[in-house]
């Protein structure tokens, strides 16, 4: 699995190091900082980063979301466990009371 996270993140970077040239090239996409033209590797850098950046975030969010779920599974269950706990506790209680009073005392052996 981390194999595979680590090819999409390679493959996340090629694409955008691809797409930002394209973008440099054809639509004309340059960074500017404090009316300072950004080169355009620098620039092509930048976009990178934050495109992986955003890749790592969909990541998480994707893991995160996955985490919801199950958390919302579990806790539905826990309820559902609770709910029938609440339900049937006066039987599970007589049953442990007769439990108790009918089961065998062991003496212990000296």
């Amino acid at each position: 699995m981390f194999k595979n996270i680590i090819l999409a993140v390679l493959i996340a970077i090629v694409l955008t190091y691809s797409f930002g040239h394209l973008a440099t090239q054809w639509l004309d996409l340059h960074l500017t900082f404090a009316e300072y033209d950004v080169e355009p590797i620098s620039s092509i850098l930048a976009l990178t980063g934050v495109v992986a950046i955003l890749v790592v975030v969909g990541f998480i969010i994707a893991f995160s979301i996955f985490a919801a779920i199950a958390f919302a599974l579990i806790a539905a269950g826990i309820g559902i466990f609770v709910a029938g706990l609440s339900v049937f506790w006066p039987i599970i209680l007589f049953t442990l009371v007769i439990f108790l009073l009918v089961k065998d005392k062991q003496t212990p052996a000296y």
